[in-house]
């Protein structure tokens, strides 16, 4: 759903203060960015699949990235990444995993599940903006090089 005056980035994060500092974040370094934020791997889901999935009703809503947490209650990011490897509809949203882990078993797990990005949460949060810049750009470059498109 990509805004004439930015894009919307989708925050998948349990922890309050973390979806504060990416707001932060976000605010000072990129101002094009509209963060909506959920705050569980099932809420997203429900985000993005709409409330009557096997519809076409929302479809419009889509958000341009996706910056997951792996580490949160009920199915967590990973329960999150098998959903969305399974919805052939998703393939052009971008996923960037943050998460306190850095175990490179989990990165190829997350990576195989169609996580575009994997990057371990640093002291200093504005780490994250180039990194949701660049998968955005590399998947809108990917977007425009299919044929027939554009």
């Amino acid at each position: 759903m990509t805004q004439s005056s930015g894009y919307v980035v989708l925050i998948v994060e349990d922890s309050p203060d973390h979806v504060a500092l990416i707001k932060i974040v976000f605010e000072h370094f990129d101002k094009s960015a509209h963060i909506t934020t959920t705050h569980s791997a099932e809420e997203a889901i429900t985000h993005i699949a709409g409330p009557w999935p096997d519809s076409d009703f929302g479809r419009d809503d889509y958000p341009d990235v996706i910056v997951l947490d792996i580490n949160m209650e009920g199915i967590g990011g990973l329960g999150f990444l098998k959903w969305y490897s399974e919805q052939p509809n998703l393939r052009h949203l971008p996923v960037v995993v943050f998460t306190s882990s850095g175990d490179p078993d989990l990165e190829r797990e997350c990576r195989a599940l169609g996580a575009h990005d994997f990057k371990q949460k640093p002291n200093d949060f504005s780490e994250l903006v180039p990194v949701v810049q660049r998968a955005l750009a590399q998947w809108q470059a990917k977007d425009q090089q299919q044929p027939g498109v554009g």
